[in-house]
């Protein structure tokens, strides 16, 4: 089986919302979503490389359950971005308008190429649950080689392996 050092995953994550506003609309109106027990037996731990390094998107209401996830795949936390979508989005306690994208790592797997990046960027959102390619380049620019993949990927990039229910994938977990 391939492994892999660089992992891009956006998780089909459950809100549990009971939510029923028909213009409004949480995850599971627009995508199959995956409980928190489901996302932790994915069997991402048997494609990673000893080293290597996990970008994870995640939201406020989510970010606890989140921890489980990266420990479940064998990764630490390290550090994070916030993606200041600029347009709000209605929560339950404030009106959201970012996410997160955490940074964890198994191993030593420190970013090849020694350049900071701001740790808060302001990108428009677009439609629901699509994150700009700015982040995915950002990648790109840090870990320059070794393997790659993304998890729950919606559409194909060059350089890069995809697993999802959304895009043709080119590997089975």
């Amino acid at each position: 089986m391939k492994k892999y050092n660089v992992i891009y995953a956006d998780p089909a994550w459950r809100y549990n919302d009971k939510q029923n506003t028909p213009k409004l609309g949480g995850a599971v109106k627009h995508y199959q979503t995956m409980t928190l027990k489901e996302l932790c037996n994915l069997p991402v731990k048997c494609i990673t490389e000893d080293n290597a390094v996990l970008f994870i998107w995640t939201t406020s209401p989510i970010l606890e359950d989140t921890f489980s996830v990266i420990k479940a795949w064998g990764f630490k936390y390290k550090s994070s971005f916030v993606w200041d979508k600029i347009k709000h989005n209605m929560g339950h306690y404030n009106s959201v308008r970012h996410e997160f994208l955490l940074i964890c790592t198994k191993g030593s797997y420190t970013p090849e190429i020694k350049k900071l990046f701001d740790s808060v960027i302001s990108i428009e959102r677009t439609k629901h649950s699509k994150k700009p390619k700015y982040f995915s380049d950002l990648i790109d620019i840090l870990y320059p080689s070794g393997n790659r993949i993304e998890l729950f990927a919606r559409e194909k990039h060059e350089g890069w392996d995809v697993w999802g229910n959304e895009v043709e994938s080119n590997i089975t977990l």
